[in-house]
């Protein structure tokens, strides 16, 4: 299947990222708001929208938002850097295995470990 993305005024796509941008620095997560916004908001498939949520995640946007978090003294700096290590890892396979994949499968799994985390947050006390 050929993908179309939706073509964009950059204006739009930057008022997207700012709408964008207020939910992860309330919610402290991208991929949860990001990958569903270019999936369907740009018309990007599930695996070209994870491509693009790490492209936005690899470049140093995530430090802004973590500024007040930290002046607050909310970040455990042993415990990010010792999981950003485990997540460099682990991740560059999780991300090769999706290669081969099932788009359908893909965004399958990514809706049941939202829905999951989703209702254990809600009925958590």
């Amino acid at each position: 299947m050929t993908e179309m993305p939706v073509q964009s005024p950059w204006f739009v796509v930057i008022l997207a990222g700012a709408v964008l941008g207020i939910f992860v620095g309330l919610t402290g997560t991208g991929g949860a708001f990001i990958i569903p916004a270019l999936v369907y908001g740009f018309g990007m498939t599930q695996i070209r929208a994870q491509g693009t949520a790490l492209f936005i995640a690899a470049s140093p946007v995530w430090i802004v938002p973590m500024i007040p978090y930290a002046r607050a003294k909310h970040v455990d700096w042993r415990i990010g850097i010792l999981i950003a290590v485990g997540l460099a890892l682990g991740s560059y396979f999780g991300a090769q295995w999706a290669q081969t994949l099932p788009v359908a499968t893909v965004r399958k799994g990514f809706a049941l470990v939202l829905l999951g985390l989703a209702l254990k947050m809600f009925f958590q006390r």
